[in-house]
């Protein structure tokens, strides 16, 4: 004959192990969405630094590769185009080549954007800080003060400078934005725009 308190015990096992698998479950349903949206996250946040990393180097790469007048601006963008792997600059990108050229003389003493030597190329239709409608062309002022042409010296204090701007719209791979859209009303790295600009 069995024992009545080993059956009681047994029993008892058996529905704490049952509360236990349940307990289990329910802190997985919990965890899981979390665990999830931690790794939407950090897949798109370091996508989103690599592009970063990526455009602030052809910019600089740009700049230095143009203010050395190798070869023309146009040549310099497709260039830099190609090289912007993994990124898709032709398709989600807008690049801009300037060239500033200093005041000349008394008669000329402001800077002027040498449109021969200047160029962009990309489909993203996003507009420049540089151009002849900006104030300074854009350039701050302590830069551009450097370009007008100085009686003194009989020149400018530069020759000329060359401006390189990136753009990119940044999307993400994962469902992030959508989630952030639902839970939190805002979209999370929703499209946005990127940039990079370098001075030579």
């Amino acid at each position: 004959m069995k024992d009545p308190e080993a059956i009681t015990e047994k029993r008892h096992r058996r529905y704490y192990h049952s509360g236990e698998r349940g307990i289990a479950a329910l802190e997985l349903a919990i965890i899981l969405p979390l665990l999830i949206l931690i790794a939407f996250a950090v897949i798109d946040f370091g996508r989103l630094f690599q592009a970063r990393l990526v455009i602030t180097n052809l910019a600089r790469e740009g700049g230095s590769l143009v203010s050395r007048d190798i070869q023309s601006a146009s040549d310099i963008i497709t260039m830099l185009q190609a090289g912007s792997s993994p990124l898709d600059l032709n398709a989600a990108g807008r690049i801009y080549v300037w060239k500033i050229d200093a005041g000349s003389s008394e008669d000329d003493p402001d800077p002027t954007i040498d449109a021969s030597n200047s160029d962009s190329a990309g489909s993203l239709g996003v507009a420049s800080s540089i151009g002849d409608d900006m104030t300074n062309l854009g350039l701050s002022s302590e830069l551009y003060d450097h370009l007008v042409f100085n009686d003194a010296n009989a020149t400018a204090d530069i020759s000329d400078i060359t401006v390189v701007e990136v753009f990119y719209r940044y999307t993400p791979i994962t469902p992030i934005t959508q989630i952030a859209q639902t839970f939190w009303g805002t979209p999370l790295l929703g499209n946005m725009i990127i940039s990079s600009k370098a001075v030579f």
